[in-house]
């Protein structure tokens, strides 16, 4: 990876996003159909208001609440970047939070995208070999 590479060059902008008011049954659905471990909580706007894990669906279908608002099980405020973000900086923050995920916002809070450790892992491979 290059030392100067910014988050833009590595984020998904084609984005799976849930409401904080959609149930976690549904955002669940959504993340298996997206086969994805994190999607982001978003408002009427566009803006990130959370992040939901696949560790927080687990933690409320343990508990029978399949039902229950996304709001009460995200992360609220969650660690996020933005895309001028180096990509050095991004990975110290994953490793550091113990995160799989950083949501890419807009100086205005609008999400743009989403960086994970994944897609830190492909855009090594290339200086791996073939």
């Amino acid at each position: 990876m290059a030392a100067t590479m910014k988050v833009e060059s590595l984020m998904s902008t084609a984005l799976v996003t849930v409401r904080d008011t959609d149930t976690v049954g549904a955002a669940e659905a959504e993340m298996k159909l997206g086969g994805m471990r994190h999607v982001p909580v978003v408002d009427e706007k566009g803006n990130l208001v959370g992040l939901l894990s696949a560790r927080d669906v687990l933690q409320a279908l343990a508990k029978g609440k399949k039902r229950v608002r996304v709001g009460e099980y995200m992360t609220r405020k969650p660690v996020t970047v933005t895309t001028e973000t180096p990509a050095h900086t991004a990975i110290d923050l994953l490793l550091d939070n113990q995160i799989g995920s950083l949501p890419v916002v807009g100086s205005d809070g609008h999400l743009m995208g989403i960086v994970t450790e994944t897609d830190f892992l492909r855009a090594s491979r290339g200086g791996f070999g073939p």
